[in-house]
Formats: C-alpha cells, structure tokens, sequence
C-alpha cells in the first residue's frame, strides 16, 4: 500500500503513456465506426438483390447506381467465345463459372455469368441444350466481377482458365471490347447448368477484431506504464 501512495510516475512516461492511450482508443473507435458503416453497406447491397429489374443498356455511366441490383438486358450470347473462372465450389464440388459474352441489341459487349458448372460439364458439347440461339432477354444482377486477391497468380490465358476477372485480358480473349462489369445470371441454364444466381456479397468485414486489438493495446499500454513506474519506485 505504501508503494501507492507514494506512487510517483514520472512526468515524461504519463505523457507519452496518455498521448498512445488516446492515439489506441480512437484508432479502436475508428473501427467501430468502420464497422457500422461496413454492415449497413452490406444490408443494403443484399437488400436490393430481389428488386425488380430495371432496364438496363450496358452504360458504364450508370454503374455507380445499378451494382449489385438486378437489371434486364437483351442481346445474343456468343457461346463460342466461353470464359471459365476456376476454384469454384459449390456444397463441396469444385467446378466453373461459366462467363460468355452477350452483344447487347445496342452492340454494346457484356459479360454474363452464367453460373456454376461441374468439371465434367466444363465442355460446352457436354450441355449442347445449355445454348441459346437468336435474341434473347435475360434477368441478372450487375457486380464488379471477382477482383484478383493479393496472392493470387496469374490467369492461365493459354487454357482460358481464369482465377479473377481482368477486363483488358479477357477483352483481348474474345477479340471484342468488353464493358467493365459482369451480370450474374439468375435463371440456371436449360438442361440444368450452367446453375445460375451465383451472386455472393462477400465483404471483409474484420473491424470489431481491429477495434478490440486496438483497445487491448491501449490497456496493455497502461499496465505497462504503471508498472515500469511502480517498479522504479521500488528501485
């Protein structure tokens, strides 16, 4: 008891100690603000993802109101032209997502994905009745694509086998100009595949592990302050 009250911090150590406490804490309140603000846009964007469609022309301009919104589009699928993301599973199967191009009746070049195929029905001979012919109106919704992840390696152009959508490579594959966003299919192809609404809103969200790594550092800051004083007192 006695080393408390005659606890004496020194002047330096408390001012540094209070300057990283208030620098640790609000950097943790930051994060929780970046929490809130990350599920309300994750709310929302799934909340839209049963609207009704609205018709859409393929203008880039309009991207920044129509992501993650289901729009309707007519134009003709170029079946011949076939993209496919790989390392795609589904309940535990991997396969493809099946990316084909579709001239928009303005001529515009979009990419739709189709859906979700085995292995076995990465052949397109192998659902023949999966094809469209003529014009056709389709419902979707419009995302970014899959972006490339940090480690990721590079798309396998050669086997057109794709691990991330780049628009610039995939424009060259196809040999047209292709606008920067993909549509999700809703419906599954005839015959089954490819399985359509393929759509996921998938986040990082790791705010609230950043927000209380942040306090705990901040606490910790104030142990160590205390003791390294109270340790020089009794030195």
């Amino acid at each position: 008891m006695k080393y408390l009250t005659d606890f004496r911090p020194t002047l330096w150590s408390t001012i540094f100690a209070f300057i990283g406490l208030i620098f640790l804490f609000a950097l943790g309140t930051w994060q929780l603000d970046r929490l809130e603000w990350k599920n309300n846009l994750i709310f929302e964007r799934q909340s839209h993802l049963n609207d009704d469609p609205i018709l859409f022309n393929g203008d880039i301009k309009e991207l920044n109101d129509t992501f993650w919104k289901p729009v309707e589009v007519k134009g003709v699928y170029m079946h011949d032209k076939e993209l496919y993301l790989a390392a795609r599973s589904m309940r535990g199967n991997v396969g493809f997502h099946v990316l084909t191009p579709f001239r928009l009746s303005n001529g515009r070049n979009v990419l739709i994905n189709r859906g979700w195929v085995p292995r076995e029905k990465k052949d397109p001979i192998s659902r023949i009745e999966s094809k469209y012919t003529g014009s056709v109106k389709l419902i979707g919704i419009v995302t970014p694509g899959f972006k490339k992840g940090f480690f990721s390696p590079k798309n396998d152009l050669s086997k057109n086998v794709w691990l991330y959508v780049d628009y610039t490579e995939m424009s060259s594959a196809v040999g047209m100009e292709l606008q920067k966003f993909v549509i999700d299919a809703k419906e599954n192809g005839k015959g089954g595949f490819p399985i359509g609404s393929q759509t996921r809103i998938n986040m990082p969200n790791d705010h609230l592990q950043y927000a209380v790594t942040w306090y705990l550092l901040g606490l910790t800051l104030v142990f160590v302050w205390f003791f390294w004083n109270k340790n020089r007192l009794k030195s």
